[in-house]
């Protein structure tokens, strides 16, 4: 998320530049005329044509962020209830809007952007009558309005059709003692790479179908070693309380890249710290920052359903769901293994694992009658 704000703010940059040293440049190289007045026209020219071009990407690449954000919500873990809710999409493809597509889309922005462009060019006509030229530009600003009209309304009646008829997010709730967790590792291959990666799952299964997700979501861990920790620090904090959990990493806040920035100031001499300075503003860090902090903490949370918020809400302690004892009792053998120095993924499966202990229990017991 970081990186797709610093490439959207990349275009603001861009546009400062552009302006800056291309229509101010050469504005200052050509100099004034005879009549000591100062030639505005690649200025201008620099403004309008990052008004059509940088501008719309910048934005463009701005609200695909917001997309993705918004179409990845998050899974909520309820220690108080004991339940994960889990979110998913409702069955159904995509709406897609009628007489609109990718080249729909290019071909509306260049017909608009010439149009703008159109405005402008009667100003640089030479013998035209001021009269002449004031009616080209009613013209090509009549010509504007409605060509923003007419896109602008199908736009605005189409979206709605698309929201109305989109896949719906819900969220399933389920008890957190029956969640299905796995850790796989893929192999991606292509023509000319083969890319490894690991990713934990946390799935619900299907209540007609247990092979299946109802719903799913996963995270890449990178090696099966760290999947097991993230998933270790998951069953902590249910079981044991945030307290339990290591701290959370500040990697990628504001607060962590202004203490880096001032490390950077200490560390590094002048020349790479200067060039340090310029790439930061290039990309406009500072501002993505504050941008992507403010994906996560408003605009993932703003299409959350009104039942997941209720259900989010803390309750009474005498009210707070308990663990059952085999769970119980499956923690206890758990924190007795770690104690005498055993991983995890030393230890089998837990069905096993289980099964060998009640076996053990029955063999106990019976040499004791046996003794009597």
């Amino acid at each position: 998320m970081l990186f797709g704000a610093e490439f959207s703010l990349m275009f603001l940059s861009l546009s400062v530049l552009s302006i800056g040293f291309l229509g101010f440049g050469f504005m200052f190289i050509v100099g004034p005329n005879q009549f000591g007045r100062w030639d505005w026209e690649a200025p201008l020219f620099m403004l309008v044509g990052n008004l059509l071009i940088s501008l719309p990407w910048g934005l463009y690449m701005h609200f695909l962020g917001n997309k993705a954000v918004k179409e990845m919500p998050p899974v909520r873990l309820n220690r108080q209830r004991r339940e994960v809710a889990m979110p998913r999409w409702t069955e159904g493809k995509e709406f897609s809007l009628p007489f609109w597509n990718v080249n729909a889309g290019l071909i509306a922005y260049i017909v608009i952007a010439f149009s703008i462009a159109a405005i402008f060019a009667p100003f640089n006509l030479k013998g035209e009558s001021p009269e002449y030229v004031q009616k080209l530009v009613t013209i090509f600003v009549t010509v504007l309005i409605i060509e923003v009209v007419v896109v602008g309304t199908y736009l605005f009646f189409a979206l709605r059709l698309k929201k109305k008829h989109d896949p719906k997010l819900v969220y399933e709730i389920y008890p957190w003692e029956k969640l299905v967790a796995y850790i796989e590792t893929k192999q991606n291959i292509g023509p000319s790479l083969m890319a490894t990666h690991t990713v934990l799952t946390l799935a619900i299964p299907k209540p007609d179908d247990p092979e299946s997700a109802l719903a799913a979501a996963s995270i890449n861990v990178g090696h099966e070693t760290a999947g097991l920790a993230q998933w270790e620090c998951i069953r902590q904090f249910m079981e044991s309380g945030p307290e339990a959990c290591p701290d959370p990493k500040e990697d990628e806040t504001l607060a962590h890249y202004k203490a880096k920035c001032r490390r950077a100031r200490k560390e590094m001499s002048l020349l790479p710290w200067l060039g340090k300075k310029v790439g930061d503003w290039f990309f406009q860090r500072y501002l993505a920052h504050i941008i992507t902090e403010r994906r996560i903490k408003t605009l993932a949370l703003k299409s959350l359903p009104e039942e997941l918020k209720t259900w989010s809400e803390p309750l009474p302690k005498e009210q707070w769901a308990k663990p059952s004892e085999a769970l119980q009792s499956l923690n206890q053998q758990l924190t007795r293994a770690y104690d005498r120095g055993l991983k995890f993924a030393q230890m089998g499966p837990v069905s096993e694992w289980q099964a060998g202990r009640e076996e053990k229990k029955q063999q106990k017991r019976g040499r004791g009658r046996f003794r009597a």
